[in-house]
């Protein structure tokens, strides 16, 4: 078991690959997210309205994101948020 871990962390692998990989990863998980916005609006509104007093011109913005981004602690636990 331990020789297998060795073999694995002995490749060499550059920085571009990682960031590939991590925009590889991204997508998925950001599709994810997109999806659980528009099917939870109203979890986007009340960010929205939590976010109009400090960001007047782009809270609708920031909370589409924000729900988009956050979409799998908002998926397990939704009270968290409110």
């Amino acid at each position: 078991m331990l020789g297998v871990l060795r073999r694995v962390l002995s490749f060499r692998v550059s920085v571009e690959q990682l960031i590939e990989v991590a925009l590889w990863l991204a997508i998925p998980y950001l599709l994810a997210g997109v999806v659980f916005t528009f099917l939870h609006a109203d979890t986007v509104d009340m960010f929205e309205s939590r976010l109009e007093t400090q960001l007047p011109a782009g809270a609708n913005l920031v909370a589409f994101g924000h729900t988009t981004a956050l979409w799998p602690l908002l998926w397990v636990a939704p009270d968290v948020c409110r």
